[in-house]
């Protein structure tokens, strides 16, 4: 009797543990999620083919569809030019205004979800390329992730679910081929009513912005004190423009890979590109006084 009492008592400290835990949000969450319980709990790794042809691997040497701007237009570095091997940047600076001192910080601007598209159908891909333009005006190098996730997935037997995994690919590749940059930024659309999405200050419409944090991340300190003092800098400028900072407790968004990756929503589906550009002069504004000032 005593130690059927024993293990009921024990029985209760553990749930009422695993209750005042995040264990408990974390089953919750299973719980009301759409998809199979039984799916949640099993484990469904990514497999790759690898019977595929070398002109098909070779997935950038066709111009990103979900980049409107033209390739021409685009006078920042792209992985574009260069995916397979080291970039050799030299040829590069005869392009860039010699006015502009460099400060001798790099940062990688990718989109995960390079489809998402604004109201006039320019894609988040495109809204990249001006923040990395803006960025470089103030002496930043920049690099601008161009290579096909949506191809490399169809290429590769994956699914728009696996699109993570892709763009983690190439992340990795991109420390390693330049080094490691200091700040990587993962520039997204949000998704909500035209209220939602814009504020009107001094008669110019802004497209409002937030930044996410995966609260599953070993870097989830970096990313939400780097996201936190971008949030207040770009408002301190232009208040309103940036919701506050949102943390999803179960998810990643790459942000384990290492310290300064962070992810930004900037505009919806209801916003127009000149509302983004008018935004995202005031994040670049932003960005660059947090670079001088260190995170």
């Amino acid at each position: 009797m005593k130690h059927t009492v024993s293990i009921i008592s024990k029985i209760c400290l553990i749930i009422i543990f695993l209750y005042f835990t995040p264990f408990y949000e974390g089953f919750q969450h299973m719980i009301n999620c759409k998809e199979n319980i039984l799916h949640s709990f099993i484990y469904h790794p990514k497999v790759v083919k690898n019977d595929i042809k070398l002109k098909e691997q070779l997935n950038a040497l066709t111009f990103n569809k979900n980049l409107t701007t033209p390739q021409e237009d685009i006078e920042i570095e792209t992985t574009y030019e260069q995916p397979m091997i080291v970039p050799n940047t030299n040829h590069k600076e005869k392009k860039k205004n010699k006015k502009v001192k460099s400060n001798g910080k790099k940062i990688y601007i990718y989109n995960t979800h390079q489809g998402e598209k604004y109201s006039d159908e320019k894609s988040v891909m495109d809204a990249a390329v001006v923040l990395g333009k803006y960025l470089e005006e103030k002496g930043y190098k920049v690099i601008l992730e161009t290579n096909d996730f949506e191809k490399y997935c169809n290429t590769h037997g994956l699914t728009y679910n696996d699109l993570y995994f892709v763009s983690n690919k190439y992340l990795n590749e991109a420390l390693v081929n330049y080094g490691g940059f200091d700040l990587c930024i993962d520039l997204h659309r949000d998704s909500v009513p035209r209220e939602y999405s814009y504020i009107t200050l001094d008669g110019k419409s802004y497209a409002k912005a937030m930044m996410v944090i995966g609260g599953s991340s070993r870097n989830v300190k970096s990313a939400t004190k780097i996201s936190s003092i971008l949030t207040d800098k770009v408002n301190k400028h232009k208040n309103g423009i940036m919701k506050s900072v949102m943390t999803r407790d179960i998810a990643y968004y790459n942000q384990e890979v290492c310290e300064g990756i962070v992810l930004m929503e900037c505009g919806t589906n209801y916003n127009n590109f000149e509302e983004v550009k008018n935004t995202l002069k005031y994040v670049a504004l932003g960005i660059d006084e947090l670079m001088k000032e260190g995170w």
